[in-house]
């Protein structure tokens, strides 16, 4: 970890604008904290010990964990072992409206077993190692083809989870209520600061209001009444990097009725207040000294060029090097 206050991480995306890469086989244990990117993990040798939310899990090599934005989490490292570890930024791939319903699902933690699905996850386990080798190397356009790759390894999962949903949807009729809801949820995203009750949204659907209930649980994995909610908290974080806007004309705008049921709410899906999510991403959008890194060989220390930092709106260059090490 590189920059922790108190339980708060503050990733910097330095070689790449969506994605912070490392390939770490330290002994280092990490403390309970959460940051605004997602996270990636997948072990090459040995296991890997995680809490996340209050559940422990052990992950082996070639299962992917992925971690949703603002979950509190720890991490305890083997005496040995390396992993994949990546941050993400989540408001680039939540711009895809498919991409988008699946972070909305995410929250705390989607874990992919090597066991349950090899195939998958060993596609997976490649397209990370295609991606380490353009991270750390030195073509040109390389963020635009991290981007890319982070792109089809999400297309891979999700088209994952729509061949185990088509498996469990053998009927004509239950492949057509998978498809209604497929357009309800597209619906909610692009109404999400308006007022949609479960009575409104089941009319829409064609359902009886305890019926869609029921049925939204089972197509989405996740309540009516939370998807909504994650919609409006996505949509409060991107209104939040607009520094100008008060905090209750987030709130307002983002369909919520209360500058306390929307605290409450944030705090509840991102682990921190609005007013603390707005002060992080202030602090990284300003120009920082960058830190001092440890670089995996002298020729990646002497590979020292200019790169982005991106946040939202705002872009500034620095000078950085790639490093393989979570720290």
């Amino acid at each position: 970890i590189e920059k922790l206050n108190g339980t708060t991480e503050t990733v910097d995306f330095m070689v790449s604008t969506t994605v912070r890469m490392y390939h770490n086989n330290t002994p280092e244990n990490f403390p309970t904290h959460w940051h605004l990117p997602g996270e990636i993990i997948c072990p090459i040798e040995n296991s890997y010990q995680t809490n996340i939310a209050g559940q422990d899990l052990t992950l082996l090599p070639h299962d992917v964990l992925i971690i949703a934005s603002g979950e509190l989490h720890t991490i305890t490292a083997p005496p040995t072992g390396e992993r994949y570890i990546l941050n993400f930024s989540t408001p680039f791939f939540e711009q895809f409206q498919e991409f988008s319903r699946f972070f909305s699902t995410l929250h705390p933690f989607k874990l992919l077993r090597h066991a349950d699905a090899p195939d998958l996850t060993d596609q997976l386990f490649d397209q990370l190692a295609q991606m380490e080798t353009e991270y750390f190397g030195q073509n040109d356009f390389h963020d635009c083809e991290i981007a890319s790759q982070m792109l089809h390894f999400f297309a891979l999962i999700g088209r994952h989870y729509h061949r185990l949903a088509q498996q469990v949807l053998a009927t004509p009729k239950q492949q057509e209520q998978q498809e209604r809801f497929t357009e309800l949820c597209n619906y909610i995203s692009s109404h999400c600061t308006e007022s949609l009750s479960l009575e409104d949204l089941a009319n829409e659907a064609g359902f009886s209001k305890y019926h869609f209930a029921r049925l939204f649980k089972e197509m989405t994995g996740t309540t009516c009444h939370n998807f909504v909610l994650g919609r409006r908290i996505i949509y409060a974080k991107n209104l939040l990097m607009d520094f100008s806007l008060p905090i209750t004309e987030v709130a307002m705008r983002a369909g919520f009725n209360s500058l306390a049921t929307f605290n409450r709410i944030f705090k509840a899906q991102i682990g921190c207040t609005p007013s603390a999510s707005r002060t992080l991403a202030s602090s990284v959008l300003l120009p920082q000294k960058p830190a001092l890194f440890v670089p995996v060989s002298p020729q990646t220390a002497a590979r020292r060029r200019p790169v982005l930092w991106h946040r939202g709106a705002a872009a500034l260059f620095a000078v950085g090097c790639p490093t393989r090490r979570y720290g």
